[in-house]
């Protein structure tokens, strides 16, 4: 197993550990009998703060945890890892190890940092890819464009 699917196996179980917490605090504020029903009416309980940042922090896992496993399991395919991709996909899992509880605590700024570090990790790696491209077909697409 490459460096880069040991770091996408992380992102999935934190994932997983995301997808509980959320599951547990949404059973907490609006009762099991709700969350287990179809939910075709709306509950009748607010939110808490803690259920949305919790929401939130697992919609935003969504976002880009596409991409990353798209990317690393590209990158596996080809047979790349390089060093630089190496510390992409492990500053992208650490990253997004430390958003959670950035996020569960409310902190802004700091937040917003440790995302756009995740952020650029992901970029890091698609580069890798296109860089791993075959020139002569990258700029035939070009061209064709």
């Amino acid at each position: 197993m490459t460096v880069e699917l040991l770091a996408a196996l992380v992102v999935i179980a934190l994932g997983l550990v995301q997808v509980l917490l959320q599951a547990m605090e949404y059973r907490r504020v609006h009762g099991v009998g709700y969350a287990n029903s179809a939910l075709d009416t709306p509950p009748s309980t607010h939110d808490s703060v803690l259920l949305g940042r919790l929401t939130r922090a697992l919609r935003n896992l969504h976002e880009t945890l596409p991409f990353f496993l798209g990317v690393v399991i590209l990158l596996r395919l080809i047979d790349v890892s390089t060093p630089a991709s190496q510390w992409a996909a492990v500053i992208f899992a650490a990253a997004r190890l430390i958003y959670l509880p950035l996020y569960i605590l409310g902190v802004p700024y700091l937040r917003g940092l440790v995302w756009l570090v995740s952020y650029a990790a992901l970029v890091s790696l698609v580069l890798t890819a296109f860089r791993a491209a075959d020139p002569a077909l990258l700029s035939g697409l070009l061209a064709s464009a």
